[in-house]
């Protein structure tokens, strides 16, 4: 079975002035189960964002 995935991709692009830079594009990629299954697990294994952090640290009033 194939499962439709959004990932972003670095890619380099040109801006006004010709310099080359590297940004971050979202892309739509078809995976088989495994892969899929695969992704799932490092994602929910990803560690916490300083964003993420912050926002338990006020919740839960961590000093």
């Amino acid at each position: 079975m194939q499962h439709k995935v959004k990932v972003k991709v670095p890619t380099e692009k040109r801006d006004l002035f010709g310099i080359k830079k590297t940004v971050m594009e979202t892309r739509t990629i078809e995976v088989d189960d495994k892969t899929y299954r695969k992704m799932l697990r490092e994602q929910k294994n990803q560690p916490y964002s300083i964003e993420e952090m912050m926002l338990y640290d006020d919740i839960f009033f961590d000093d």
